[in-house]
């Protein structure tokens, strides 16, 4: 019952992601141990409740900007623009292999290949940590063509998974099985993705409240929704987000998603209205989040098993000129990562008249249209790869698999073969065709292959 696993790798298509070749039932096995003893080592009672959503699920009032925007009108006549893969720079050499500098290129030119094609959920801590939780999201996912996992490595609250190493202090959910879980995933050819929350860390700010973003009275400083940051100037939180962001690369995650990477966007834009020390002198906050990417990023490249870095942004950053007090100017973070996600969920773009709908919410296909013609005009020529955030939540206005096609139907429109869907307890559409058109989903060739796996346990 327990050797699925173990056949599909004999027939697995080998370093490729979003192989069609992959377990319909992923905790069937886990290299040697079964399912029976992976749900022996997860703790079965959470003892804490876990927070879902975060910054992509809007509670009105908490996490998007309050800034009036004028309309933009979609370009007229333009042809999609194809998101192709950059020259590798390789240079001739002598001896009898590739240089490691080359070997090295090659890996992350492969790993961006993959990454272009990668389509996927975001998954929670207590989603990835419970089988009653995770099984039905494999299924979806097998069922559906998709092949990655935006997986939570430090939430909003900062959690970690599991017990981190000495070099990354923090709490954690006890979820024993997470690494070997990541191993599994990667092993079925899984595109793996860690989502790590930067600076907004109400458990490192209460452990050491210097490193927090202050009131001129020294106490911690709460944005509208209560919460409190860390201070992106400090250069101890930057190697403290390095260090969680290596152990997720060590972990087997192909790519680091930073989220959170900004400034608080209800954050007094005058110095004086809180404590936020710039002991580097980086002056601006957009100079601030660009050398803070760039920091994580040069660690990531290092050694002989680099992997990617990607950035969340606000969908308003397609359209705003400046920065917005947050520190994310769309350019400037196009030229630090490997990927850049905008969420361009409908629902985010609340002014009336943006994108010249009184509701843009109940536009769907032309918001996200709209808005990924402004995301790869102004990434045109630049380093980063655009991937965005798909809603498939309801705010003010039900979602269904109309809507949720709508967006991915303007995806690859433009030519992004590459998306994720947000819907923050993990709930996702069915009766959607994710698939780009023309594409084979993996059902097709697993039924092809003459497999036929045991049925995964249920909830």
């Amino acid at each position: 019952m327990f050797n699925y696993l173990e056949s599909r790798k004999k027939t697995r298509s080998p370093g490729k992601t979003g192989s069609p070749q992959r377990s319909r039932a992923v905790f069937n096995g886990l290299g040697r141990l079964s399912v029976v003893a992976l749900c022996l080592l997860l703790p079965v009672t959470l003892a804490v409740a876990v927070p879902v959503g975060g910054e992509h699920t809007d509670v009105p009032g908490t996490q998007c900007l309050e800034t009036n925007r004028e309309s933009s009108s979609e370009p007229q006549g333009s042809p999609p623009v194809s998101q192709e893969l950059p020259g590798s720079g390789e240079k001739a050499t002598s001896g009898n292999g590739p240089s490691p500098e080359e070997v090295k290129t090659r890996a992350l030119n492969d790993l961006i290949s993959r990454g272009l094609e990668a389509r996927g959920v975001y998954v929670t801590m207590r989603t990835a940590g419970d089988p009653r939780f995770f099984l039905p999201l494999i299924r979806f996912l097998d069922d559906s063509g998709l092949d990655a996992l935006v997986i939570d490595v430090k939430d909003n609250a900062g959690y970690l998974p599991c017990a981190p190493p000495e070099s990354v202090p923090g709490r954690h959910h006890g979820y024993t099985h997470f690494k070997a879980l990541i191993r599994l995933l990667r092993e079925n050819g899984y595109y793996l993705i860690a989502r790590v929350v930067a600076f907004q860390d109400p458990y490192l700010a209460a452990l050491d409240p210097g490193r927090a973003i202050r009131r001129p009275d020294g106490a911690l400083w709460r944005d509208r929704g209560g919460m409190v940051w860390l201070n992106p100037y400090d250069l101890k939180n930057w190697e403290h987000i390095r260090n969680i962001c290596l152990w997720a690369k060590d972990m087997g995650f192909h790519e680091i998603q930073l989220d959170y990477v900004r400034f608080p966007d209800n954050l007094p834009r005058t110095a004086g209205g809180v404590i936020m020390p710039d002991e580097r002198g980086l002056g601006s906050r957009t100079a601030c989040i660009k050398a803070f990417l760039k920091y994580i990023d040069e660690a990531l490249k290092e050694g002989d098993n680099p992997v990617l870095l990607s950035a969340d942004v606000f969908g308003f950053t397609t359209l705003a000129e400046d920065d917005m007090g947050i520190g994310q100017k769309f350019e400037e973070i196009c030229d630090v990562v490997d990927f850049v996600s905008p969420m361009v969920y409908p629902s985010h773009y609340y002014n009336s008249g943006i994108y010249g709908f009184e509701v843009p919410e109940a536009h769907p296909y032309e918001v996200v249209k709209r808005a990924l013609a402004d995301a790869l005009r102004r990434s045109e020529g630049r380093r980063a790869k655009i991937r965005p955030w798909l809603q498939d939540f309801s705010l003010n206005i039900q979602y269904g698999p109309a809507e949720v096609q709508a967006q991915i139907k303007a995806s690859y429109e433009h030519g992004i073969n590459t998306w994720l869907l947000w819907n923050p307890g993990n709930q996702y559409t069915r009766g959607v065709e994710h698939l780009p058109p023309g594409a084979v989903g993996r059902s097709a060739v697993d039924a092809s292959s003459g497999a036929s796996p045991e049925s995964s346990p249920t909830r």
